[in-house]
């Protein structure tokens, strides 16, 4: 009789649970395990970092967007006014091209550190004061530089340009025809030249690191602001010959000055341009870097230096300020 528990099928089952006495060959090898690698230590704070820039990003992309397509769209943050406060030639509508806003713009997209420094970055520009007023309002005031004197370039291809100087001895471009009055334009060609500058030290924006160029440029500022303005007028100045300036004026007269103290020059030439209106004379050579009995010449007369003595004036308590003709 056959034994119901014993069937083939359990004794299967059994025998594969019975231990298995397994005998290896020593010649057989037998494959080594897998050893997993060790991460370094700098593996984690990575991801750390990598998983917080992409955070980073995604959120700034999606605030960008919010900007956009939402904020920035707002009918009631839209740029409807742009005042301009000025005292120079430049017109209303390119200074505001220069500082690169317009009306319809949003306020909340202008940076007000970038209009001001594309507004100072123009040449013709000496100070710029940018004001945003809530909530549709930017006011843009502005003074300009200006020029004093001229510098003419050499002739290239037979064409004749030239640079303009402030009082500071900022470079500026002239106007091109059309871009200002001309009257503006004809005034500034008919600023005193200056001759035999170093023109390779110019740079359109900066201002000119010359002693004698300085000079000069500090010479005419004084000169507008005195009384000789009105009786006569600077042609020319050479700032070639070392330690002085040669002036060449509008009636012919031949002045040398000295590099300093333009307040006392100035004075001499004064008191002699009196004499020679109460003489009927022309000045011809006056030599005002010598501080006494500074030689003088009249036009067509060889007479000999006469002595000419400094009044006290008072200086100027304040810089004079220039405008356009």
């Amino acid at each position: 009789m056959t034994n119901p528990f014993h069937s083939s099928s359990n004794n299967r089952r059994l025998g594969a649970r019975r231990p298995v006495d397994v005998t290896l060959d020593a010649d057989v090898p037998v494959p080594a395990s897998p050893v997993r690698r060790r991460r370094p230590w700098w593996f984690r704070p990575l991801m750390w970092v990598v998983g917080a820039a992409a955070i980073w990003v995604g959120g700034t992309f999606l605030v960008a967007q919010a900007r956009e397509h939402w904020l920035y769209h707002l009918e009631q943050l839209a740029l409807k006014r742009i005042p301009v406060i000025r005292d120079g030639v430049l017109t209303d509508e390119e200074i505001r091209r220069i500082a690169g806003v317009a009306p319809g713009r949003n306020v909340l997209t202008i940076d007000l550190f970038q209009v001001r420094q594309r507004l100072l970055h123009h040449p013709r520009l000496a100070e710029a004061r940018v004001q945003l007023d809530f909530p549709d309002q930017l006011t843009l005031e502005i003074r300009e530089r200006i020029p004093i004197a001229r510098v003419v370039l050499p002739a290239v291809g037979g064409v004749e340009a030239f640079y303009l100087l402030d009082e500071e001895g900022h470079v500026i471009l002239p106007f091109q025809p059309g871009r200002a009055p001309a009257d503006v334009i004809e005034s500034e060609a008919s600023l005193p030249l200056l001759t035999r500058v170093p023109v390779e030290a110019f740079n359109v924006g900066s201002a000119v690191d010359d002693e004698r160029v300085r000079a000069a440029l500090r010479l005419l500022t004084w000169f507008e602001s005195s009384d000789l303005a009105g009786q006569t007028e600077v042609i020319s100045l050479d700032v070639g010959q070392p330690g002085s300036l040669q002036a060449l004026t509008s009636q012919g007269a031949q002045i040398t000055f000295g590099l300093e103290d333009f307040d006392r020059q100035l004075r001499d030439w004064r008191t002699v341009q009196e004499r020679a209106n109460a003489l009927n004379k022309v000045i011809g050579y006056l030599d005002l870097s010598v501080r006494q009995n500074a030689p003088l010449k009249w036009q067509g007369s060889n007479a000999p230096p006469a002595k000419v003595t400094s009044p006290k004036t008072p200086k100027p308590k304040r810089k004079p300020v220039h405008h356009h003709v």
